[in-house]
């Protein structure tokens, strides 16, 4: 790489890191309104909906995480070369998010530092292997590391190494979405939350996810001539796992409206038939999410950058809202008990509980632009 294009390279990444930094600045004002007023007067939770926008955003970029992490895994393992680009750049974005997925639960906890760290080893200590919450935490935490070992893997150019940690992290990462969807399918009083498609649709969806980053990344990167096959092969499994995703939500719509009179049914009404979650599912999460993505796509011939990386960004909105949708759906209506019918509860986002997702979203872009100031990413690893 010459002088003047890796100047102009460092200048392009020092405009994004000081823009993260802005974006991750709105953070302070969540922060300090819970150090000043608590989490229950900052929050829009309640008892009776006990997970907002905060669990919202931590499983959004530990969806990212995962996404990312098998993009790194299927060229490592399966050595697709059209999937072995920026292996540096998604290996960082990976982790970077996961760092953020950290930052936000900590939030959503509410407590100091040392109470957090205490909280997480007595999780670690305990092995209360009958939780899925356990389970969850010892999954993550795992999981980090290997991240972060696949990343100084590929900096230090050894590949055969960086194959392994690559492979056990996405190992780790892909039980542990799973084990956070089980955390809400095991629920019984939820009916959204207890079904069988509810732990698939978010796994699909992650990967998807991962992809979208991915074609986001080379188009703003400027790279998409240098890396063409990847955008070909990265829109064409982009467009598989949306299809999936369609069918997923196609069925459980039809399924549903067989069943209207169950508690499932009372609870599809709210995506459905101008109920307070339809706008969001039809028009964020369906139409926006993934309809026009994968229109898209299909205009672009799966090989246009710019519409691939548009696509991409359409997705991750979709996919926000997907989570948003699935979280906050779950809790609206409740079965209490045996004995009473269904119970609807409301819940608003708070300016804390948004400022604390904001941050969160300039987290991933501080943590990558240091790696990339830092770092050459440019080069690609070589078998030791």
């Amino acid at each position: 790489m010459s002088n003047n294009i890796r100047f102009a390279q460092k200048r392009h990444d020092n405009v994004w890191l000081v823009l993260s930094l802005l974006v991750a600045a709105v953070g302070v004002y969540g922060m300090v309104q819970v150090f000043l007023y608590g989490q229950e007067a900052s929050y829009g939770v309640s008892r009776e909906v006990p997970w907002g926008i905060l669990i919202i955003g931590y499983s959004f970029f530990v969806g990212i995480t995962l996404g990312t992490a098998v993009v790194g895994a299927l060229a490592h393992v399966f050595k697709i070369e059209a999937f072995n680009i920026m292996s540096k750049k998604v290996a960082l974005v990976s982790l970077s998010s996961l760092i953020a997925a950290f930052f936000i639960i900590f939030w959503d906890l509410g407590g100091p530092f040392k109470l957090q760290v205490l909280r997480l080893v007595v999780y670690f200590t305990e092995f209360k292997i009958s939780s899925p919450i356990w389970w969850l935490v010892v999954l993550y935490a795992s999981e980090l590391p290997f991240l972060a070992l696949e990343v100084y893997f590929l900096l230090s150019k050894k590949a055969n190494s960086a194959f392994f940690a690559s492979l056990i992290g996405s190992f780790l990462g892909l039980i542990a979405y799973g084990t956070m969807a089980l955390v809400f399918d095991s629920n019984g009083s939820r009916p959204l939350w207890h079904t069988s498609s509810f732990a698939l649709f978010f796994i699909i969806s992650a990967i998807a996810g991962g992809f979208a980053v991915v074609l986001l990344m080379i188009f703003l990167s400027r790279s998409t001539q240098k890396y063409q096959n990847g955008i070909n092969a990265l829109s064409k499994a982009l467009f598989f796992f949306l299809s999936l995703m369609l069918i997923i939500d196609f069925w459980n719509i039809v399924i549903n409206s067989y069943t209207s009179d169950t508690e499932l049914g009372a609870t599809m009404k709210l995506f459905v038939n101008g109920g307070v979650l339809s706008h969001n599912f039809y028009y964020y999460e369906v139409l926006i999410g993934m309809v026009i993505p994968i229109i898209l796509l299909v205009l672009g011939r799966f090989k246009s950058g710019f519409l691939g990386a548009l696509a991409g960004l359409f997705v991750l909105f979709g996919l926000f809202f997907a989570r948003y949708d699935a979280v906050i759906g779950g809790q609206l209506l409740a079965r209490p008990s045996n004995d009473v019918g269904l119970i609807q509860y409301s819940y608003s986002v708070t300016a804390t509980e948004l400022s604390l997702f904001i941050c969160s979203i300039g987290i991933v872009g501080v943590v990558y632009f240091l790696g990339a100031k830092f770092f050459n990413l440019e080069e690609e690893a070589r078998h030791e």
